[in-house]
C-alpha cells in the first residue's frame, strides 16, 4: 500500500522539470512586475531651502485663512460686500463732485447719476435723505452715516447761484410753457409733462399742507414722486414763492403749528413753550435756540414763517 502510495506522486525526469518551469514562471510573474512599477518612481532629492519655503508658504496661508474668518461676517454677506466696496471719508453730500463720489466707492455710471439728480434740484437737507439714492441701500448708509456732515452754507449755496439768483430747478421766474405750483388748479397741472391726475391730485393736497411750495425741489416729498418723475416734472413747473401761506408764531396755536407737515407735536410745543417763556419771537433766527430745531429744518421752516410783533 505504502509503495503504491509512492509511485502515485514519483515523478520523472522531464515532469520534474516541467514543475520547476512552472514554478519559475509564477514567481516571474509575481515578482519582476513589483520590481519593474518600483523602478518607476522618482527618487526623493532633498533640497532644505525647498522644504523651507513651502513650510513658509502653507504657514502664511493658515495665518491668513484665520484672519478672514475672524474679520468676515458669514451671517450677512452683504454687510461684508460693502464694507470692501465702501472707502467712507468726512464729506458734504451737497458739495461732493463725481471724483468724490468714486473716491467713496461708487460706480461712475452710480457718480454720474447722483450728480444729475442733483443737478435736477434734488437736496440733501439731512444725513437721511442720501437714502433716496438708488446706489445707497441700507447696509452702505449705515457705513456712511457717521461721515456725512451737511452744512447750512452748502443747501443754500446749492439751492441759489454766486449772483444770488437760484438755480435751475428752483426758478421763482417763469418759463416758456411752465406752470406756477401754487397758483395751478389740477388741469393745469397735468398739462405738465410727467404729472397724471393722480399726482396732481397728490401735489394740491400736499402743498394746501405746506401753504404752497417754497421751491420745487419739495414735489421730492410728495407720494409717489420719485428723482425720475422730478427730472421730467421739474421741466415745467416753476414756484412764485410771494403765494405763500405764513404761519405767525407769535399767535399760532399748537395745533395750528402741527398742521403743517414740518412741525410735529413736539416741535409745536417747543415753539409755544419758548414763546410763553421768552416772550414774543422779533426774528425767525430765534427758532434755532430751540433744541429741536436743526439748521435743515430751520432752512425749510423759515418761508412758511412770519413774525407779528404786535
Amino acid at each position: 500500500m505504502a509503495n503504491k502510495f509512492i509511485e502515485y506522486f514519483h515523478f520523472g525526469k522531464s515532469e520534474r522539470n516541467a514543475i520547476l518551469i512552472v514554478v519559475v514562471i509564477i514567481i516571474l510573474l509575481f515578482v519582476v512586475p513589483g520590481l519593474y512599477f518600483r523602478s518607476l518612481e522618482p527618487e526623493a532629492v532633498k533640497d532644505d531651502l525647498f522644504v523651507s519655503e513651502i513650510t513658509e508658504f502653507l504657514r502664511q496661508e493658515e495665518l491668513l485663512s484665520q484672519s478672514d474668518q475672524r474679520g468676515f461676517d458669514f451671517t450677512r454677506p452683504d454687510k461684508e460686500a460693502a464694507r470692501e466696496r465702501i472707502r467712507p471719508y468726512e464729506f458734504d453730500p451737497n458739495l461732493l463732485d463725481e471724483s468724490g463720489w468714486v473716491k467713496l466707492g461708487f460706480s461712475k455710471k452710480q457718480a454720474e447719476g447722483i450728480i444729475k439728480y442733483r443737478d435736477k434740484g434734488g437736496r440733501f437737507l439731512r444725513k437721511e435723505d442720501l437714502r433716496r439714492l438708488y446706489a445707497v441701500d441700507d447696509e452702505i448708509y449705515r457705513i456712511l452715516e457717521p461721515y456725512i456732515k451737511i452744512e447750512v452754507q452748502s443747501v443754500v449755496a446749492q439751492k441759489s447761484g454766486k449772483d444770488g439768483v437760484e438755480k435751475q430747478g428752483y426758478s421763482p421766474a417763469k418759463g416758456a410753457g411752465q406752470v406756477e405750483l401754487n397758483g395751478a388748479d389740477s388741469s393745469e397741472l397735468v398739462s405738465v409733462k410727467g404729472i397724471g391726475p393722480a399726482f396732481a391730485r397728490r401735489i394740491i393736497r400736499y402743498r394746501e399742507k405746506l401753504g404752497g411750495f417754497s421751491d420745487v425741489g419739495q414735489l421730492l416729498e410728495v407720494y409717489g414722486i420719485d428723482s425720475a418723475h422730478f427730472s421730467r416734472i421739474s421741466k415745467g413747473v416753476f414756484v412764485d414763492a410771494s403765494l405763500i401761506r405764513k404761519i405767525d408764531i407769535n399767535s399760532a396755536t399748537m395745533d395750528e403749528l402741527r398742521k403743517h407737515p414740518y412741525i410735529d407735536y413736539f416741535i409745536a410745543k417747543a415753539i409755544v413753550d419758548t414763546r410763553i417763556i421768552n416772550g414774543a419771537y422779533l426774528r425767525p433766527e430765534e427758532l434755532l435756540e430751540i433744541k429741536l430745531i436743526y439748521n435743515e429744518l430751520y432752512i425749510k421752516l423759515v418761508p412758511y414763517i412770519a413774525i407779528n410783533k404786535k
